[in-house]
């Protein structure tokens, strides 16, 4: 950027200001981002990334380990299942390091699932990919440009990052024949990696095809934007069976009717909050020896006098024993006395709003309209609370199928080849109506989104793109 100003004393000429722009590094290659000159002057040395990996690496393994060893609970959940459950892992800082690594894909494919399998088996690519293109790189590029750079007249030291090639006059040199290969090499590297993990992809759905094969979800295929004339289990069947594919079997149709989905998230709300009551009082887990889940279960869902007065006394008995001296409960097992070691820990409260005709007779007026909280026994009101959830929840359920369809279907077909079929074809006339595909699992389905009307998801899909 150059300034003239032509500036003299003569009042009959003008002052002339002039600037002169250099635009020619605009219209330089080196310059764009992705090619070697610009690596090769916007690189970070080897020994700050591996030193950088190595530190975060180590302190979140650390970490993962010390909290692993510290609530073995909330990372082993899995041992809690009854069918398909993992085998036990060390109780140790890393002693679950060696199961992992020898775990066989077979017994993650049956244990977690498919997608997990290949998240595994895609980083163990990407480690075997950059682990031979580093010893390539290592091996021959290294020395490649160690030798070049003492052959190197101009000064510039030449490293595995700096490489010569990112000088177009240094491209005649002998040792660029190196380079030139290796470039080669790596396309070849990449090219097996990736093609041994598709196949190896395509083995294991395959495999884990066979394993499903018996069950509903290979057999079931969800049926999107269905047309008005198409949203009756009638219509559909007949719509289906028509193609002449296979024999359908069941036909679903789920209608627009968020009171059940209402009902089902209150009732797992007091579901949990009775849960996290429980847990106060006898400790997660319950170290009582005496204790019995089923029972306290089985006598927590009977609304009966007589299950109270049990529950009652096996909940002081299994409670968690405040030490003489301590400021709050232990997790110290209870004997079989019960008050061996303690006393036993108080039953947890609640504040709640006391409303309607549940207002007590000795509060005034005032207090009704300043502070109509009070404090209730936490097990008994979330009870209530379940209970209540339970007969919304059945009368949901009454009232489900007989509400207006929506535009979501399941098609559940006699054979998982016929299912197969009809998820890769086109079978409506209008391209955006009657989308086919196989059905998720259960558990993966927002059940929520099902019985929402097609312009209120487009809608929501609009918004979306407008804000990203």
């Amino acid at each position: 950027l150059a300034l003239r100003d032509d500036d003299d004393d003569d009042d009959n000429t003008s002052t002339l200001s002039q600037i002169n722009i250099d635009a020619s590094f605009i219209f330089d290659w080196g310059n764009a981002p992705g090619t070697g000159p610009y690596f090769s002057a916007n690189n970070i040395d080897a020994a700050t990334q591996i030193t950088t990996a190595a530190l975060m690496g180590g302190a979140c393994l650390i970490v993962f380990s010390m909290l692993r060893l510290r609530w073995p609970e909330l990372y082993s959940h899995r041992l809690r299942l009854r069918h398909m459950r993992p085998s036990n892992i060390p109780r140790t800082l890393f002693g679950w390091f060696y199961p992992v690594i020898t775990m066989s894909d077979r017994h993650v494919l049956e244990t977690i699932g498919l997608d997990a399998l290949l998240f595994f088996r895609a980083y163990r690519m990407f480690i075997y990919m950059f682990v031979s293109m580093s010893f390539f790189g290592m091996v021959v590029l290294y020395p490649v440009n160690y030798f070049w750079e003492k052959e190197n007249d101009a000064g510039i030291k030449n490293t595995i990052f700096n490489s010569p090639l990112a000088r177009v006059e240094n491209l005649n040199g002998k040792y660029s024949v190196a380079h030139v290969f290796l470039a080669y090499v790596f396309a070849v590297i990449l090219f097996f990696f990736i093609d041994r993990f598709a196949l190896h992809t395509i083995t294991m759905r395959w495999h884990y095809l066979l394993l499903t094969r018996r069950s509903g979800t290979a057999r079931t295929l969800m049926v999107t934007h269905l047309p008005r004339e198409l949203r009756s289990e009638p219509a559909l069947r007949r719509f289906i069976a028509g193609m002449q594919v296979g024999q359908v079997e069941a036909v679903h149709v789920a209608p627009m009717n968020g009171d059940l989905d209402d009902a089902l998230r209150r009732r797992a709300h007091a579901l949990q909050m009775l849960e996290t009551a429980y847990a106060q009082l006898l400790g997660n887990p319950c170290r009582a020896r005496s204790y019995d889940p089923v029972l306290l279960r089985r006598l927590a869902l009977t609304d009966t006098p007589e299950a109270r007065a049990l529950e009652a006394r096996l909940l002081r008995r299994w409670a968690r024993r405040r030490k003489v001296g301590s400021s709050g409960p232990t997790q110290s097992a209870a004997g079989p006395a019960g008050d061996a070691r303690g006393k036993p820990a108080p039953r947890p409260r609640t504040l709640v709003r006391v409303t309607g005709a549940d207002v007590p007779a000795a509060w005034s007026p005032l207090r009704q309209r300043l502070w109509p909280f009070a404090l209730v026994d936490a097990i008994d009101h979330w009870r209530q609370r379940l209970f209540a959830a339970d007969r919304q929840l059945h009368a949901a359920r009454e009232q489900f199928f007989a509400s207006e369809a929506g535009t979501v279907a399941f098609v559940t077909m006699r054979r998982p080849v016929d299912a197969y079929v009809l998820s890769q074809l086109s079978v409506h006339s209008r391209p955006d109506a009657c989308k086919i595909r196989m059905a998720p699992e259960a558990r993966s389905i927002v059940w929520g989104n099902a019985g929402k009307p097609y312009s209120k998801k487009m809608l929501r899909y609009i918004m979306g793109l407008l804000m990203t």
